[in-house]
């Protein structure tokens, strides 16, 4: 049998740069060996091991445009991580290295460039983090989700789209989905709520603060993200209409969107891609003075979703709103049918374009 040739996958610090690479994984892994490099600790470790793709951890090191004492040890990290990432290519022999963002992959993809090893970078966000920034000029291409970011990007960029789930081979057993997340009553309309892969300590107060009200008229699963972003619960904990966890599997996750009437959420462009794919009714907090509010932008423009601005909103206003997409029909058939047009599919250009470079 002939030796497949390696694709190296790199991203991390949150899960939204990680998705669209384990959708790459997942479309090609019968045609290529692929490795996935990483942090030693981040959250991408955990999502990549629970796929059985190889993992391998090295160093890793971030700019903050700030001042701050960090920026002087990690200087330092990302010196040793190139380092680490020219023996590794040596090592592994890959014939592409893709990224989706994240700053574990910028000594990486710079030491693929001094290899003259390919290198695609694929631009989620609206407007490009300071990771993918620093990438540029070690890319061979740069896939962008939305038209908009090719000026940034120049003769580089081509509009693909985003890489999201395959709805045409998404299956799930929808009876063990409701047994396992107790789902079995849908008198209710059911609300998932999630603040990213980490979590949002906003959104947690938020919700904490609505459930007394919300749980009388809805069924309600949160995604609360990391312990330390996460408040107490304790008098919701055991009630019938509401479900909290730490984490959840990410497919699990596309099958409760399915059946969700309304999700809640951050604005980071996996999640946001997922939503639109799959045409869920949408609240979208965008997190304040990120990129994610030049994302909500987009979706609130096209009248794609309800977006709530974190600054003004209060623990009324945020009830208000839900009331108000479950008694209007008609919103819910607008906010449905506009979401579906925001992101386009990326998977197959994706895909064609990996073949065409191998």
């Amino acid at each position: 049998m002939d030796k497949k040739d390696r694709i190296i996958l790199s991203g991390g610090a949150t899960g939204g740069s990680v998705i669209p690479l384990l959708q790459i994984y997942q479309d090609l892994n019968n045609e290529f060996d692929f490795l996935f490099v990483g942090t030693y600790k981040g959250i991408e470790r955990v999502m990549v091991e629970k796929v059985n793709l190889r993992y391998k951890a090295i160093l890793s090191g971030k700019w903050r445009r700030y001042f701050s004492f960090k920026n002087f040890l990690d200087i330092f990290l990302i010196f040793l991580s190139f380092w680490q990432c020219l023996i590794l290519l040596l090592q592994e022999k890959p014939k592409m290295v893709i990224s989706a963002g994240g700053f574990v992959a910028v000594p990486l993809s710079w030491a693929a460039r001094i290899m003259n090893i390919s290198v695609i970078i694929h631009q989620q966000d609206l407007i490009p983090g300071l990771a993918n920034k620093l990438m540029i000029k070690a890319a061979t291409t740069i896939t962008v989700t939305f038209e908009q970011s090719k000026k940034v990007y120049g003769d580089k960029a081509l509009h693909i789209g985003n890489i999201g789930p395959n709805l045409e081979n998404f299956k799930f057993n929808k009876e063990e989905i409701i047994n396992k997340y107790k789902l079995k009553d849908f008198s209710l309309p059911l609300i998932i709520i999630i603040g990213g892969g980490t979590g949002s300590l906003f959104l947690n107060k938020l919700v904490n603060e609505s459930l007394n009200e919300l749980l009388s008229i809805t069924k309600i699963i949160h995604i609360s993200g990391s312990a330390d972003r996460d408040v107490s619960f304790s008098n919701y904990e055991k009630h019938e209409n509401y479900l909290k966890m730490e984490l959840i599997d990410h497919y699990d996750l596309l099958a409760l969107f399915s059946l969700a009437d309304i999700v809640i959420s951050r604005c980071g462009l996996a999640t946001l891609t997922e939503l639109s794919f799959f045409k869920k009714v949408a609240i979208l907090i965008p997190m304040p003075d990120s990129h994610q509010e030049f994302n909500a932008f987009e979706f609130k423009k096209r009248e794609a979703a309800i977006v709530l601005d974190q600054k003004f909103l209060t623990t009324d206003n945020f009830i208000k709103e839900i009331k108000e997409v479950l008694s209007n029909e008609d919103l819910r058939k607008k906010l449905s049918y506009n979401i579906s047009s925001v992101i386009k599919s990326g998977n197959q250009a994706m895909i064609d374009l990996i073949k065409k470079i191998i």
